[in-house]
């Protein structure tokens, strides 16, 4: 409880000082359209690819009093604390209680905590799966046990479209416990029936969106995905995360082929997961290489972050595959090693949050208003979509008339790899007022203009190159530079 209690008071304030980026700006501006028609005509029209289930539990959220930016993650920040106390009453069915709270604290060291803080479904979505695990796995002891299940794995399914290939997990973990017992528990399968439904109520739209962005999404599925998403879960090199999975692999199937072995009681092998329970652990850890395959013979895109409910495969199989020690000593020593990096991690949090600033306020945008002052009323191009779409959020008011995106599909896709955002844009601006301007119109009505490139799919400073456009570089800043642009023919004409 003190943990739980001490990481939702950090995110809570973490959440008021972090500004949004562009995903979450989608999840902002499409949740906030009223009335339910033209929210409704957004999804419809593909402006975000997360499921309306999703969506609503964003809008009821936003009901809430107090800062936007807390209110808006709220849904993350819970769904973050629903997968620790998951895998604490997961483990601790089987396992004592040191490695419940050692696969609490696994959760917290790992990467999968940063997204308690984004306005986004991954979290809410393992939080769910989480839920639906413990429920799974205490089907029989209460007669609210079966519903309570086919509730949270529907929400799950609602919270992402991918996560309907999560169910495959309890659906194999299932089958093996039917195999074994010799006996159909029909309530569960119908509950993995009853959670497919908003997966096939949101197909139709999930189609357009796979027709419109598919063929040019800025990340296409690649088998290679599949090992870089385990090295960045674990933080490790691809090939090191290959052989801790695969080693995984070969304990499960050691599993299997001791199933029919008698256990003894009394033995150490009472404070074991079940077989169908070590099946499930191993369907959330191959989670992503599955997904991976699928959106590839799909034709369809692929990120790390789809892969998350791995998360529980990790901290659930890490604490399995060391199930001996935890009643010998050496448990009590690995658990405070563990909470020794809790407490170093807990320390940089709270020194971050004295540190940060309110998320109101973004120094590039600041910056970028200060540097527009030297050539006054002229337009400044961004050149990445993405922040396109942050700096009309958070630039000084006096800057954001001035602000443009230049728009050319077929460039874009050509230049940086993938229209997506810039797409999404084009949509985005059918509701809300953005300057995007296609290139044709804008190279008619501008000679003389400002750019700031860099930023992710910025096509439009590799266009004027290519062009030989002439530019000036005014400012440098990391990855980003600040640039007076002006075309060579205007020049020519003057001379």
């Amino acid at each position: 409880m003190l943990v739980l209690i001490f990481e939702f008071s950090v995110l809570f304030l973490g959440a008021s000082r972090r500004s949004f980026w562009y995903d979450e700006l989608l999840t902002s501006h499409v949740s906030s359209f009223q009335p339910f028609s033209r929210f409704w005509s957004a999804i419809k029209a593909g402006v975000d690819g997360m499921p309306i289930g999703y969506y609503l539990i964003v809008r009821a959220a936003r009901m809430l009093p107090g800062d936007l930016a807390v209110t808006l993650r709220l849904p993350s920040i819970l769904g973050y604390l629903m997968t620790l106390l998951g895998v604490y009453w997961f483990a601790g069915k089987r396992l004592p209680a040191l490695a419940g709270l050692a696969g609490v604290f696994l959760i917290t060291l790992s990467p999968f905590r940063d997204y308690a803080l984004e306005a986004r479904s991954y979290s809410l979505l393992v939080g769910f799966l989480a839920i639906s695990a413990v429920l799974w796995q205490r089907i029989g002891e209460k007669r609210f046990m079966t519903p309570s299940f086919a509730l949270f794995l529907t929400l799950a399914v609602s919270s992402h479209h991918l996560a309907v290939v999560a169910l495959s997990a309890f659906a194999v973990a299932e089958l093996v416990g039917t195999l074994l017992a010799r006996r159909i528990r029909w309530g569960v399968w119908c509950a993995c029936l009853v959670a497919t439904v908003p997966f096939f109520v949101s197909l139709p739209i999930l189609l357009d969106y796979r027709d419109n962005f598919g063929k040019t999404f800025w990340s296409p599925s690649s088998l290679g995905m599949a090992v870089s998403t385990y090295g960045s879960y674990l933080g490790i090199g691809s090939i090191l995360a290959l052989v801790l999975i695969a080693f995984f692999g070969i304990v499960v199937a050691d599993a299997l082929l001791r199933a029919s072995r008698p256990t003894r009681q009394g033995s150490i092998e009472e404070f074991d997961f079940s077989l169908s329970e070590t099946v499930l652990v191993a369907g959330f850890l191959y989670f992503p290489a599955f997904l991976v395959v699928l959106t590839k013979l799909l034709h369809s895109g692929y990120t790390n972050r789809y892969g998350w409910p791995a998360i529980l495969g990790l901290a659930l199989g890490s604490v399995f595959l060391v199930r001996n020690i935890w009643l010998q000593s050496q448990g009590a020593f690995l658990l405070v090693a563990l909470m020794i990096g809790f407490v170093y991690q807990s320390g940089n949090s709270i020194t971050k949050l004295f540190k940060a600033g309110s998320s109101a306020v973004d120094g590039r945008w600041t910056s970028l208003a200060e540097f527009s002052r030297h050539e006054p009323g002229l337009p400044v191009v961004i050149g990445s979509p993405t922040d396109y779409l942050e700096a009309n959020e958070y630039s000084p008011p006096e800057l954001r008339d001035q602000l443009i995106e230049v728009a050319d599909g077929d460039n874009a896709a050509r230049l940086s790899g993938s229209d997506t955002t810039e797409k999404t844009n084009r949509l985005l601006a059918r509701f809300i007022p953005l300057n995007i301007v296609n290139l044709a119109e804008f190279q008619a009505a501008h000679q003389r203009f400002l750019v700031r490139s860099g930023g992710s799919f910025d096509w439009f400073t590799k266009y004027l190159v290519e062009n030989r456009y002439d530019l000036r570089l005014l400012s440098q800043d990391g990855g980003t530079s600040f640039y007076v642009v002006q075309r060579q023919i205007q020049k020519e004409m003057t001379r």
